[in-house]
């Protein structure tokens, strides 16, 4: 990962209140430091479930963002100036929002192997410190792995045109007013929800499995490759590429499951960008009630856990020591 430029803003919104910004006027100094900082929430926005992927919305009057972007990427504005104007234009778009926000507005360009723009909003915590004197002060710490919002822009993507998905963004967990005043701030849409993807995806594989006719044990094995090539890819923040996919399935035909795909009603797309949550029903079942909780390895289905459709029940064989040791003193 190689940091071109990286600049910090700070924002605290009160509730029912206007924003007040302290923007930094000039860029990081790319160190150590910052590298690790950006690895980090790299790592964190990767990781984070329900992004929303999409692109650029074509009214540039009314989204100006892009065409600022445009113009840093044509080198004509600074990354100074488009990250401030950024800023100004996400404080505008908050005017409306009753709910308080604050935290740093980290942006950063990569330019590596992957041409990308981060723009992450970083949570704080206040942390006890104590100086060169002995002198206990209160300090704001930041929260690398509390991402409050973020969007990143694959840069190659966007400027070769060949991909409608070169943009993602995660929303604020609960302040749906909020996320909206960044998404519209940023001008992208919202084309295909990750956690849609992923389940088209299992769906799309569960019925190949069946059509395949495949036993169980070659079914659970073939899961297990499929989740770890796709969390691989989650954790790199790359997509699922079907024709890859494919490959790791199945070694001896590799174009089997890409065929099956695109022979599909509503084909899914070449590439993925999926849902980590939703990965592990490639290999867990689980499902709740009142009063009741299950999940286990999809590894033990047919095994250590018998379903039976006909009775509506599942057999366990071989309790966890825990439970037993809990079910025998009730006995008691």
């Amino acid at each position: 990962m190689a940091t071109r430029h990286a600049i910090v803003h700070y924002l605290d919104k009160p509730q029912d209140g206007p924003a007040t910004l302290s923007p930094r006027g000039t860029e990081l100094p790319l160190d150590d430091r910052l590298e690790t900082l950006i690895s980090q929430v790299n790592a964190t926005y990767n990781g984070r479930s329900g992004k929303i992927h999409g692109w650029f919305e074509g009214d540039r009057q009314t989204y100006p963002f892009s065409s600022w972007l445009d113009e840093y990427r044509q080198e004509k504005r600074d990354f100074v100036s488009v990250t401030s104007a950024l800023l100004n234009r996400f404080a505008q778009q908050l005017r409306e929002v009753a709910d308080p926000l604050s935290g740093y507005l980290l942006c950063v360009h990569i330019a590596g192997e992957r041409d990308q723009f981060l723009i992450l909003l970083l949570s704080t915590s206040s942390a006890l410190t104590i100086d060169e004197r002995l002198e206990l002060s209160d300090s704001r710490q930041l929260e690398p792995g509390k991402v409050q919002l973020g969007a990143r822009i694959e840069m190659d993507q966007w400027r070769d045109g060949d991909d409608t998905q070169y943009l993602s963004f995660i929303r604020a967990r609960s302040a749906r007013e909020v996320s909206e005043a960044f998404r519209s701030a940023l001008g992208c849409t919202e084309e295909a929800d990750s956690k849609e993807q992923t389940t088209a995806l299992l769906q799309v594989f569960q019925d190949y499995c069946h059509q395949a006719q495949l036993p169980q044990k070659q079914v659970s094995e073939v899961k297990q490759r499929a989740y770890e090539y796709c969390s691989d890819q989650v954790e790199s923040g790359e997509r699922v590429r079907i024709r890859e996919l494919s490959g790791v399935m199945d070694s001896n035909d590799p174009d089997k499951f890409f065929n099956y795909v695109s022979e599909q009603e509503t084909p899914l797309q070449q590439e993925i960008a999926p849902d980590k949550r939703g990965l592990t029903r490639f290999v867990r079942y689980s499902g709740s009630m009142k009063g009741l909780s299950l999940s286990f390895s999809e590894m033990l289905l047919g095994d250590q856990v018998i379903y039976d459709p006909s009775s509506d029940t599942i057999t366990i064989r071989g309790l966890p020591p825990t439970l037993r040791k809990q079910l025998e003193r009730n006995r008691s």
